[in-house]
């Protein structure tokens, strides 16, 4: 059946008035494979994305019955499922294919019937998503934690090789797997696993592969310590001597990896033999280096268990001890205890956001450099470990509070020093909880379930900083979990809306832009306080469809200004740390540019210190902004650690002195000097200033003499509906900037 004839078999068994958009959406636009298939079986319709999974041309595949592609040992149960779809049911299931290539592909397919107007079944539709690395990547690693557990547990070498062998030949698809172990004393290749090779070819050797040059690829790969990739068996030099019995059992290829201890030292090959011609891609690569680092655990192992048992009870990154070392020690520490001890739990504020932005291997380096930090803190006695990801604990052993509380300060001081990674500034901030035995709990699992408690309530209370366990925390726990299950629910409920602070030109004396300001009002809990929203938003991600939300109701206000004629008003807009650095942030700023058709100039962005530290990142996001026509503000400035140099390579346009500045002024001499000197540090880089948080005449008074630009507060106005906001500015017409 030709393409054009598939297409329109599936036509007119849809609805008319929605074949081209079901087409569209179904099938053309698909990021996964999208198919039709009649009662047969035989495929009529297909997308772009059935293709690049199947590697076969449409004309190929249409017409052509499922069973040509799917995979033998799959045929059977994807027909089951084909015949409950043509009888009406909807299904799920997994499968594979037979690449044209050859290779395997597993799916996660999902089918429906096609039923026409009058209600007969026609057909299928189905959805194919391409789960081949995630199941390559799920085999992976739990076969290698099942290796693990086998050596840990001591299994015999043998049998350990030989689950390794198993496994790398169900990830490796049609591979045949054989580990040989380097005898030294006679220099040669000894066998060690091969289960499903030939018998003769095992026999073969059996009685020993010579290492040197020339000697196949496992004898060659020993001797040079290189990886030996033989494409084609029949026609490679390496196997002269050994073609025969090779072709005979029909092994055409073979890539033979050495397997090599912690200093170099041969230990045995690993190979993976292929009934044609083949190369490995970079997925075979790195699965075949799992497999020489597995084998090479497991001959280590049986000479030196020492070493297993070291990486058994220690993490491999950082060194320190793991999470089942700590066990063992805060057991001992804990058994017959008559003194006090603390447990402290240790958390990296926004670690995920130094991943995402610096990369996984800056994110390691700083685990590590952190570890050495928080050891350097604590006494000999004492046991740091690492929790996993960017958690850490701590066992302190007969201490005091009072000692307690002076090395968790002198944790904090430590790791908010900034680290310097491969020439990157990196900043890092500590929250710590802390739980003390015995009046927290006479077990481990008590301490360190309060310790946990504890350290989230640090995080509430502004990260950075250190908190005791007490019993009013979990009930607090208690409550912001409640919260944020409301949260998840305010968006569609319609509980947010805009509140707008006017932000007044001092020279003016006229308003010229507003601050956007969220607000949450639950119908039983009245209105909430960002400081208790906004922080679990961030935390769980709530805060980027919230954030997205905020960004598309101020420029559909700012709209509603231009038609009440207030064309004159900027809207400024706060933006998050996780919506700064989301992949696709600037496009779908610029989607909401378009699509609410406002002039971009009058929408800016206000970010926060701490968005600034990666320079070379935030300035392209920053460049692509000011692209779109928006403007930059630097919020809560003088509480964080921008460099001046950094903000002069910034495409920033105003800088906002933070109200811990302005709230003590006149009062306090200090703060006038820092505000002076902030409003005189941005002129000179040719910058506006906007001083938040005034709400006295003196102080509007000492920002004016000092030349602020702008400023914001109660003294001026109080946050503001949008209902409110219009009446304010048509009461104050004589006020508004032009």
């Amino acid at each position: 059946m030709k393409k054009n004839e598939g297409i329109k078999k599936m036509e007119r068994l849809l609805d008319h008035s929605s074949a081209n958009e079901f087409y569209n959406s179904l099938f053309i636009h698909n990021q996964d494979a999208s198919y039709g298939m009649d009662l047969k079986g035989n495929f009529i319709l297909l997308n772009d994305s059935f293709i690049a999974i199947s590697g076969y041309t449409r004309e190929e595949i249409i017409g052509q019955s499922f069973h040509g592609i799917i995979r033998e040992k799959d045929l059977a149960n994807t027909e089951i499922q084909f015949f409950k779809v043509l009888n009406g049911e909807q299904s799920t299931f997994e499968t594979s294919i037979i690449h044209k290539q050859g290779q395997v592909v597993n799916l996660l397919v999902t089918v429906i019937p096609m039923v026409n107007a009058g209600g007969d079944i026609k057909g299928i539709v189905g959805i194919a998503k391409d789960i081949t690395e995630e199941k390559r990547t799920r085999k992976l690693l739990d076969g290698q934690n099942k290796i693990l557990e086998m050596i840990a547990k001591g299994f015999k070498l043998e049998e350990v090789l030989t689950s390794i062998t198993l496994l790398m030949e169900d990830v490796l698809d049609g591979g045949l797997c054989s580990v040989l172990l380097m005898d030294h004393n006679q220099g040669i290749l000894k066998k060690g696993a091969a289960v499903n090779l030939p018998l003769e070819y095992i026999d073969f050797i059996s009685h020993g592969v010579p290492v040197g040059p020339g000697s196949g690829s496992c004898g060659t790969a020993a001797y040079t310590q290189k990886p030996v990739i033989v494409e084609d068996i029949e026609s490679h030099k390496l196997w002269n001597k050994h073609r025969d019995i090779a072709l005979k059992h029909n092994l055409r290829a073979c890539w033979s990896y050495p397997v090599l201890d912690n200093q170099s030292r041969t230990l045995g090959t690993f190979a993976a033999y292929f009934p044609e011609q083949n190369k490995p891609n970079d997925v075979d690569m790195i699965v075949i280096e799992k497999a020489t680092y597995l084998t090479s655990l497991a001959i280590q192992h049986y000479e030196s268990e020492e070493k297993i048992n070291y990486m058994a009870y220690h993490d491999e990154l950082t060194g320190l001890p793991n999470r089942r070392l700590f066990g063992v020690k805060a057991s001992q520490a804990l058994t017959n205890k008559t003194e006090t001890l603390a447990l402290l739990f240790i958390d990296l504020d926004r670690f995920k956001l130094i991943n995402d932005t610096l990369g996984h291997n800056i994110g390691d380096l700083l685990l590590k450099e952190v570890a050495n930090r928080i050891t350097a803190c604590i006494r000999h006695n004492d046991t740091a470990a690492r929790q996993g990801g960017d958690e850490f604990i701590i066992l302190l052993d007969n201490i005091t509070k009072n000692k307690v509380e002076s090395i968790a300060m002198r944790i904090l001081n430590t790791l908010s020093t900034p680290f310097y990674i491969q020439g990157k500034e990196v900043f890092v901030t500590p929250s710590i909880g802390i739980s003390m035995y015995p009046e927290d709990g006479h077990h481990e699992s008590d301490l360190l379930r309060k310790s946990d408690v504890a350290m989230y309530q640090a995080k509430k209370d502004g990260r950075n900083t250190f908190r005791f366990y007490d019993l009013n925390m979990d009930k607090q726990q208690e409550e912001q979990l409640m919260l944020e299950n409301e949260l998840r629910k305010a968006l569609d409920k319609n509980e947010l809306s805009l509140y707008y602070q006017p932000i007044i030109d001092l020279q003016s004396s006229k308003v010229i832009s507003v601050e956007a300001l969220l607000r949450w009002k639950h119908p039983s809990m009245g209105m909430i306080s960002p400081a208790k929203f906004i922080p679990i938003a961030e935390e769980n991600g709530l805060i980027l469809p919230i954030g997205q939300w905020v960004i598309e109701s101020a420029c559909r206000h700012l709209r509603t200004l231009d038609l009440k004629g207030f064309t004159f008003i900027d809207i400024a807009v706060n933006l998050s740390i996780r919506q700064f650095y989301q992949t696709n942030f600037v496009s779908i700023v610029a989607n909401i540019i378009r699509e609410t058709g406002i002039n971009p100039t009058r929408l800016h962005f206000e970010i926060t210190e701490s968005m600034t530290a990666d320079v070379q990142l935030t300035t392209s996001i920053l460049n692509e902004l000011k692209t779109l026509g928006v403007s930059i503000s630097i919020d809560d400035f003088g509480i964080g650690y921008s460099s001046l140099s950094y903000l002069r390579s910034f495409p920033i346009n105003i800088l906002k002195i933070d109200r811990s500045f302005i709230k003590n002024i006149p009062q306090n001499k200090e703060d006038q000097d820092i505000a002076t000197m902030i409003i005189f540090m941005a002129h000179k880089l040719g910058l506006k200033v906007i001083a938040e948080g005034a709400e006295t005449s003196e102080q509007a008074k000492f920002l004016v003499e000092n030349g602020c630009d702008m400023a914001q507060g109660y003294y001026f106005s109080y946050p503001l509906n949008m209902k409110e906001l219009l009446s304010y500015l048509g009461e104050n017409a004589s006020l508004i900037g032009d």
